[in-house]
């Protein structure tokens, strides 16, 4: 008994001495400070990223960020997301969900009970103040869409985040979340009614917590660390909720919230953490699926997702894929061979002819995933499992710490296991703070690791003797050769527990660490990469249970048979209990399945009524668009006749004059040959002029059924050409500085969206007169995205009406100049057909020493 607690009092001494280097990491938040956020302060706070090795910097909410994009960068490690995030998962912008805080989302609308607004189908015609992020959430749209209500029917405004407006009357119905708004609403003592998505069946996931696919590729430790550790803070803010609102008051109260509204958030986020589930930040992939399907049903997103990729799994060894050529290399190996040193407890030995130990484990996790035989071939020692490398008697040693020697044969994994070196010496040694410490001692190191070259250019205070394995270094220790070993926790501590030697201790540690990798010979690289995968790709808790196989202690004891009778009876009377009780469970199960049935019954005829809303909506939303699609048509043709028009006026009149010459200079009796030759060339010209502009105009019109490369600088010219009497008509100076690019895209299209913002911006100058009239045209390349900027100097037009210029039928012209759909169906163009963005701004700047104000349309395209 007394050796059984000495070895436990040892192995509580060790774990508490061994504390490694804090790595620095970020996590962005997705709205100002608040409980909302109480998981992550409190981790910090309480020392649990701290306990997972983590130095963790909260960055707190600003505007104007690309949150999942800097993710993706790498430029933040981690951040917080809402139901929105799936859309954010794109080719060009890997990020993965590591847990989903709040299982149904906050987000919900709200309307006072005096507005009379009661029901859903009392929002058609009213005021709903929403903030973009909002009004794209997919939770508020089916909701809505359930009701066979038109997204475009309702009246959408912009948020300005204050309840008041909702109180005054200045909107009708308002977005907010379920865990702020109700409560400032009672504080005021207004009566208010709440449209929940998910009383409506549409529990969407909110708050991911997620990460870039690059960082989990590259430290796939960091970020079980980081994910663990949030969530160990979540169920300490919700188990402490009180304590927690202190700590958000007195450090990160920056929207200066009361103690009562902290509370009252932190209840109401509780129970959409807990809703339907009893694991906090649960996540299902099949939910996840719901919500995507949804996006795309509803038409927000044509884009298509990997649900796989997209959610963060534990067991991602299970998950782990291959590229061809490594498969193909995979496929053509045939057999493995590692070299394995032998008496290297807990890490390799041999039994009874079969590997065990630290590494049998793992190497058994990697044959099951590669599907090949894995062949250990025995060897005494690091150096010799470094010569079997070099003559290609084994293809990779499977644990290895790595040295600048050892680069030069192998390349190395990511490490799979991290061990502190610690001091062994004879009990009567006091605890030994630092190594720097002992001068003129004698310490024994195994020669072959690579710790002994680190101890000794490290240490230059102590005398080091190398010796060839464990069991000689504690032999020296015991006989009083060397004042203490140097190995690893792991080995002196399997050594101690097994072979109960006596009068040895563990003294004191050392900053290194013993990293074990998997080091492969450098004629195998792909062999190399294959195997740096499965290495990253093993859960924590696997490596955990591998190591305490190997590291727990077990004791054989006699056992007195005389209790045998005594553990049989109470054993009787437990099973009879557990009878009893099975027996009224199963009557319950019964009733219980009955209602189930019932309640599946009525979900299903739910969602079939749901499906068949949506499938109306989308028909007539599409009908829509046609009806749209067919009047812009209409329009660009009125549009192109008036050109028309314009460009035909000069050669026209050009051919009325010389033909009006010819005939009264004949009946005069005065035409000469050289007049009459000049006016025919003049008219021949002026009716290839005319020609050349039905040739322009019909080429327009001709349709492009397939994207073409082009160079959008001769697409600029010719759409400059169509217009150019009209522009010279009203005087309008046209600047270009087009860089020449080539596009894949429609060019007929793209004319006709560039065509549409000049005559736009050309209405826009009026009747005004005695100044300069200017257009700008600026077109350049960044990155792998091509921009087009037109800007005007008319004045710009009004903040209000600017952000509705990209509605249907919006105009601020005269109904009698034009239906409004143009720049509608520039937008349809821009972003459906060329995925690409535009997007309208006032602005002011300096041309020739004189301040200008006007509109800048900026195009967005993908070259």
């Amino acid at each position: 008994m007394f050796l059984k607690s000495s070895f436990l009092i040892l192995l509580l001494t060790c774990s508490s001495l061994f504390s490694k280097e804090l790595k620095s990491v970020t996590i962005q938040l997705s709205w100002f400070n608040q409980f909302q956020f109480a998981g992550y302060y409190m981790a910090k706070e309480k020392g649990f990223y701290k306990d997972a090795g983590l130095d963790v910097t909260i960055k707190p909410f600003v505007f104007g960020i690309n949150i999942p994009k800097e993710v993706s960068l790498g430029n933040i490690d981690f951040a917080v997301g809402r139901e929105t995030l799936l859309l954010e998962s794109k080719q060009e912008q890997k990020i993965v969900a590591l847990y989903a805080l709040f299982q149904a989302t906050p987000l919900i609308l709200l309307s006072t009970k005096e507005s009379n607004i009661n029901k859903i189908e009392d929002f058609v015609g009213k005021r709903i103040m929403t903030t973009i992020d909002d009004g794209s959430e997919v939770s508020l749209k089916s909701m809505i869409s359930s009701h066979n209500i038109k997204i475009d029917d309702l009246n959408f405004i912009k948020h300005t985040h204050n309840i008041e407006d909702l109180i005054n009357k200045h909107t009708d119905v308002i977005s907010g979340y379920l865990s702020k708004s109700p409560f400032e609403l009672e504080k005021r003592g207004i009566k208010y009614n709440i449209f929940d998505p998910k009383k409506y069946g549409f529990d969407m996931y909110s708050d991911f917590l997620y990460t870039s696919e690059k960082l989990i590729n590259e430290d796939i430790s960091t970020v079980d660390a980081f994910k663990e550790a949030s969530l160990k803070g979540w169920e300490y803010a919700y188990s402490n909720i009180s304590q927690s609102a202190d700590v958000i008051i007195d450090k990160y109260n920056t929207l200066k919230l009361s103690k009562e509204a902290l509370i009252f958030e932190a209840n109401e986020l509780k129970k959409l953490s807990y809703f339907k589930t009893s694991k906090l930040g649960d996540i299902k992939k099949e939910k996840i699926q719901r919500i995507y399907d949804l996006y795309n049903v509803l038409g927000l997103t044509t884009d298509d997702i990997s649900i796989d990729d997209f959610v963060y799994y534990d067991k991602k060894i299970e998950n782990l894929k291959f590229t061809e050529s490594e498969k193909e290399y995979l496929s053509n190996k045939k057999q493995i061979k590692i070299c394995t040193v032998t008496n290297m407890m807990p890490y390799t030995d041999f039994k009874n002819g079969k590997l065990i130990g630290i590494t049998s484990d793992y190497i058994n996790l990697i044959e099951d995933k590669l599907g090949i035989p894995i062949f250990p071939v025995k060897t005494e020692s690091f150096s010799q499992s470094l010569e079997y490398i070099k003559t290609k008697k084994c293809d990779f040693i499977p644990g290895i710490a790595k040295s600048e020697e050892r680069e030069k044969v192998l390349d190395f994994t990511q490490g799979y296991t991290d061990i502190p070196y610690v001091l062994i010496t004879k009990k009567s040694i006091p605890f030994i703070s630092d190594v720097k410490n002992i001068h003129n001692k004698k310490i024994a190191v195994i020669k072959d690791f690579s710790i002994f070259d680190i101890v000794k250019n490290k240490y230059k205070n102590i005398n080091l003797i190398g010796v060839s394995n464990l069991q000689e270094g504690l032999q020296k220790v015991q006989n009083k050769e060397v004042f203490a070993y140097i190995g690893t926790n792991a080995t002196i501590w399997y050594k101690l527990q097994t072979e109960l030697i006596d009068g040895l201790k563990i003294s004191g540690k050392l900053d290194e660490r013993s990293v074990l990798r998997i080091g492969v010979s450098k004629d195998e690289k792909t062999l190399s990469k294959i195997l740096n995968k499965l290495v990253m790709y093993i859960d924590k808790d696997t490596k955990e249970a591998i190591l305490n196989k190997w590291l727990s202690l077990q004791y054989e004891k006699e056992f007195n048979f005389m209790i045998i009778w005594e553990i049989v009876a109470v054993i009787s009377l437990i099973l009879l209990a557990i009878l009893y009780r099975q027996r009224l469970l199963s009557k319950m199960n019964k009733s219980l399945s009955i209602k189930v049935d019932k309640k599946t019954k009525e979900l299903i005829s739910i969602n079939n009524e749901l499906e068949l809303r949506i499938k109306k909506a989308v028909d007539e939303n599409i009908k829509k668009d046609r009806i749209l699609s067919q009047q812009s048509k209409m329009a660009a043709i009125g549009e192109m006749m008036e050109n028309i028009a314009h460009q035909w006026r000069q050669p026209l009149s050009l051919i009325t004059t010389a033909s009006s010459g010819l005939k009264i200079k004949k009946e005069l009796a005065i035409l000469e040959d050289k007049f009459l030759l000049e006016t025919l060339d003049t008219i021949i010209s002026s009716a290839t002029d005319l020609s050349t502009t039905i040739d322009d105009f019909r080429d327009f019109f001709k349709p492009t059924r397939d994207k073409e490369e082009f160079s959008i600088f001769e697409c600029c010219n010719k759409t400059l050409d169509l217009l150019d009497s009209k522009l010279k008509y009203k005087n309008i100076k046209i600047i270009k500085n087009i860089e020449n690019i080539n596009i894949v895209a429609f060019e007929n299209e793209l004319i006709q969206v560039i065509m549409s913002i000049l005559n736009n911006s050309k209405d826009a100058f009026g009747n005004k007169e005695n100044y300069l009239r200017i257009i700008f045209l600026d077109i350049s390349k960044d990155k792998d995205k091509v921009l087009i900027k037109i800007k005007d100097n008319a004045g710009g037009i009004k903040e209000e009406l600017l952000q509705k210029v990209y509605e249907p039928y919006f105009t601020t012209k005269h109904r009698s100049q034009g239906i409004g759909i143009a720049l509608y169906m520039c937008e349809e163009i821009i972003t459906k057909h060329m995925n690409g963005k535009i997007e309208s701004l006032n602005r002011k700047y300096i041309y020739e020493d004189i301040e200008y104000k006007g509109l800048e349309t900026i195009i967005t395209l993908p070259r």
